[in-house]
């Protein structure tokens, strides 16, 4: 009997100490799912935070990268607008580090808003002095270009009035005075009229005065056109040119080296030729590149 009440007592100990360790066991469970599910929370927070404030930088990037291609879509149209640029560059480049810190210290999204704000107030005032440079240097293009084109018409008036004077300064001759001798064995000239008789034409010709004109030495260039329309020129010698004032290479006969002091002076060419044919033959006279004067003598 007294077995039998030691062996219940026993029994009822061991349901106490049994219930006790599932009240345990339970109580760490408990605690345990408490403990994890706060883990959980709190990574999941960590994570949110995470996510929140890589995609603020992303907003960030995204609206620096805006602002910058608005801007530099200017550059290259002048050195001074490209200096422009780089100032404002410089400015976005400070607010963007700026915004970026607030978003790693996680500062309030109003905060942040302000600070946009900021950034977007600096790109149009950036704006607003791009496009008043824009207008200065439209202005002054074509205040440059109203000069260049008065300039232009300015030298245009001044090479007209250049080439005026240098008309005017030509020199001029006149009584030219053409002879067709036969020269004899002695050496004595006599005036003929037949082209079978002739060898020699001699030419006198007087020149002006001309107060436009500068003293110095002066060619006049001698050419004669036979009856057949060509220059004649020596035969021991190739055919030789000169330049006129339009830039026109034209081939002479015989030219006279003078000085010219600003009076008048009479020059002399004798053209000799073993056969003179019939017909007319024509003398011009060029000095300096300047038409001067003409005659012409028949051949009978």
């Amino acid at each position: 009997m007294e077995n039998q009440v030691n062996q219940k007592k026993s029994n009822k100990g061991l349901v106490i100490v049994l219930l006790i360790l599932l009240l345990l066991s339970l109580g760490g469970n408990v605690y345990q799912y408490f403990n994890t599910r706060e883990i959980i929370v709190e990574k999941a927070q960590v994570q949110t935070q995470i996510d929140t404030i890589s995609a603020r930088k992303s907003e960030l990037e995204k609206e620096v990268s805006q602002i910058s291609d608005e801007l530099n879509q200017f550059r290259g149209r002048s050195a001074e607008l490209d200096s422009l640029l780089a100032e404002a560059n410089t400015k976005i480049e400070a607010q963007r580090r700026q915004i970026a810190g607030l978003i790693d210290t996680r500062q309030d999204y109003q905060i942040l808003q302000a600070r946009y704000n900021d950034l977007r107030k600096l790109k149009d005032e950036y704006l607003k002095q791009i496009d008043n440079l824009l207008a200065e240097n439209k202005e002054l293009r074509y205040q440059n270009t109203e000069l260049s084109v008065k300039v232009d018409k300015l030298n245009e008036k001044n090479e007209e009035l250049v080439g005026k004077v240098d008309i005017a300064s030509a020199l001029k001759v006149q009584n030219i005075r053409l002879t067709t001798f036969k020269v004899k064995g002695n050496g004595k000239q006599v005036a003929v009229e037949k082209a079978s008789k002739a060898d020699r034409i001699n030419v006198k010709f007087t020149i002006m005065p001309n107060k436009l004109s500068a003293a110095g030495d002066k060619v006049a260039y001698l050419r004669i056109v036979n009856p057949q329309g060509y220059v004649v020129a020596d035969v021991n010698q190739t055919t030789r040119t000169f330049s006129t004032r339009e830039g026109k290479e034209m081939p002479y006969s015989r030219l006279v080296k003078f000085s010219y002091d600003g009076g008048s002076s009479t020059q002399e060419i004798n053209w000799d030729q073993e056969v003179f044919t019939k017909g007319n033959y024509r003398f011009e006279i060029y000095i300096d590149g300047d038409f001067a004067g003409s005659d012409e003598v028949v051949l009978d």
